[in-house]
């Protein structure tokens, strides 16, 4: 949610966000909303005093004016939040105008293209003999957009997990990062944490995705609770309600959880595989902390999403997403594209975004700074690893001639297989 006080001293800068998105809001409507809710709580106040004063036959009448005002009141301000909560996040002023994903900026290309003596499969095509993956089974059994993994991806997945986990839980590996990006952030490591998937609408709500994206997720009616797409949408509201202390900022959490999308509004794209699916496994950062520090958290966020990829061997590249693409919750956003041979161009697999204090007004998460003032705190989320479509850029990237998929290096120390 956007700060209110934004909105009353300069509803023109969120005019302009709203415009480089290219989404279209009445700014002055929700003034006057606001303006009008303003005006009837003050009167309330004034007739709840007045019957304080009041004679018992005078108190009655105001009470029923009273009454009226209050209902008033009520549904002015039902409207005026639920306008209110279709506002996306204020874009930072970094973030490049453009009108859809084909205006993204790449940044920087990072490792070696793969060079083959040999025309490169899909990852589909190198199944047919690895049997990694069964789609025809889990159509059978789930319908479209689902897969079993088998053999060596399963082994594949428990080494992405341990390995990401080994790293991001090490004081070491993020003092190396800092160091390296001489970033001036603190080097706490990763809180481990396997989250819920399901989880209470208002919660989701709270994290600012079902107002703008409520068609993409699943409801369990009768227990009134939606599954995760990912597991940060569990992670942030863990603090709900909550105040930090300075002192434990920022705090990092790192999620593994299964995610549940409807890919609604993707018909027809990516329809056979598992690129594009309704259940995937994925490794989530999260991080609170305070508003000074976010860029700084953001841009540690997304050099350990390049330091990852980079240790794995795979080549990618790192783009900021445009005005127009980005994420409702989002004022920033940074995306990795892996290189996928058999299709010739890259293809997300990473994201990382400043969401600033927009879900933690929603969430009312806060810390005390040691000035003894309360304050909203700042969350930054960010990809580790979608393992289904890790897996398959490693299938793709590391094939041999005779149809095979080297492990790589990095990744044979977490690797079970023993034979």
């Amino acid at each position: 949610m956007i700060d209110l006080a934004l909105l009353r001293e300069n509803p023109e800068k969120i005019k302009e966000s709203c415009q480089k998105r290219g989404i279209e809001i009445d700014i002055e409507a929700l003034c006057q909303l606001d303006l009008e809710k303003r005006r009837l709580q003050k009167e309330i106040d004034n007739l709840r005093h007045e019957k304080k004063l009041a004679s018992p036959s005078k108190a009655k009448e105001i009470k029923k004016i009273l009454k009226n005002k209050e209902e008033e009141f009520k549904k002015i301000s039902e409207e005026f939040f639920e306008k209110l909560s279709k506002i996306p996040n204020i874009l930072l002023d970094e973030v490049p105008y453009g009108i859809d994903e084909t205006q993204n900026v790449v940044e920087e290309v990072i490792g070696k293209k793969p060079r083959f003596n040999f025309t490169p499969k899909s990852y589909l095509e190198l199944n047919e003999n690895l049997d990694w993956i069964d789609i025809k089974r889990a159509g059978k059994v789930s319908g479209t957009r689902f897969g079993y993994l088998k053999n060596e991806a399963v082994f594949l997945e428990l080494a992405l997990i341990n390995f990401a986990f080994e790293r991001l839980t090490s004081e070491k590996f993020l003092k190396k990062i800092i160091r390296k990006n001489k970033l001036n952030l603190p080097t706490s490591p990763f809180i481990p944490v396997i989250p819920p998937v399901l989880i209470k609408p208002e919660m989701m709500q709270k994290m600012g995705y079902l107002d703008a994206l409520s068609e993409d997720f699943y409801f369990t009616q009768k227990d009134n609770l939606v599954l995760v797409g990912t597991s940060e949408q569990s992670i942030g509201p863990m603090h709900a309600d909550e105040t930090f202390f300075e002192k434990e900022l920022p705090k990092r959490y790192l999620g593994f959880s299964s995610c549940f999308r409807r890919e609604a509004g993707s018909w027809g794209k990516d329809t056979k595989g598992i690129f594009r699916v309704h259940q995937f496994d994925k490794i989530e950062m999260f991080s609170f902390c305070q508003p000074e520090i976010s860029k700084e958290e953001h841009r540690l966020f997304l050099e350990i999403q390049k330091e990852l990829v980079k240790e794995i061997g795979l080549y990618f590249r790192v783009v900021r997403i445009c005005s127009g693409d980005i994420g409702f919750c989002a004022a920033s956003q940074f995306d990795i594209e892996t290189w996928f041979p058999s299709e010739n161009r890259f293809r997300e697999t990473h994201s990382t975004s400043n969401c600033t204090d927009f879900q933690a007004r929603r969430l009312n998460v806060r810390y005390r700074t040691k000035q003894n003032e309360l304050k909203f705190v700042h969350t930054i989320n960010g990809t580790a690893f979608a393992i289904g479509r890790t897996i398959i850029a490693i299938m793709e990237q590391f094939q041999t001639k005779d149809g095979k998929v080297k492990i790589p290096k990095k990744l044979k120390k977490y690797y079970a297989r023993t034979s």
